[in-house]
């Protein structure tokens, strides 16, 4: 699987620009891709609920009182979250900075997106994290908008084939029964 520096690497040579070795150095591509790269990637990994980057996680029970009465109880969320997906039993719930409050006091797990390191990924999500950066760093390296029209739309493209292929590996949640659906059939 591909590292930092090699998806760096790629999509600066998708933009007509050359590969780096290193992120340390005042060049153009160091800078931008430095304070781009994370950021970029958190956000497609929260964009969809990537079947690659799905865990589960019994959450811990806090000491914390709520300041209020909406919720008895202070759940802790894991460090490595970037999206909660569901909790397990189902109950209402908030999420206050890093900290889950509801109304259980049992035992309670969570599905959540995680961010999934660079050699988790599989080669479609690589290839997206690719055109996402040259799309970025095509009016921030190279300040053209022909090139970075022509990134977002190869970035639209290798979306939809990510979203497309990580969906066929992955079955879809059963829909439970629910009066509101009931009434359909």
């Amino acid at each position: 699987m591909a590292s930092k520096i090699d998806l760096i690497s790629a999509a600066l040579v998708l933009i007509g620009d050359t590969a780096i070795n290193t992120l340390v150095g005042d060049e153009r591509a160091q800078v931008v891709a430095s304070a781009l790269y994370d950021v970029i990637v958190e956000n497609e990994l929260t964009r969809t609920r990537w079947g690659f980057a799905r865990t589960k996680a019994q959450l811990s029970l806090t000491t914390d009182t709520p300041l209020d009465n909406d919720f008895k109880s202070i759940y802790q969320l894991p460090s490595d979250m970037l999206l909660l997906i569901k909790v397990n039993p189902m109950t209402r719930y908030r999420i206050y900075g890093d900290k889950l409050y509801c109304n259980l006091s049992s035992t309670l797990h969570c599905d959540y997106i995680y961010n999934a390191p660079e050699s988790e990924w599989p080669q479609y999500f690589s290839k997206l994290i690719q055109y996402a950066l040259a799309k970025d760093f095509a009016t921030s390296i190279r300040d053209s908008s022909t090139v970075a029209q022509l990134m977002s739309n190869e970035y639209l493209n290798a979306s939809a084939d990510a979203m497309s292929r990580d969906a066929q590996q992955y079955p879809q949640d059963v829909i439970r029964s629910n009066p509101f659906t009931a009434v359909r059939f």
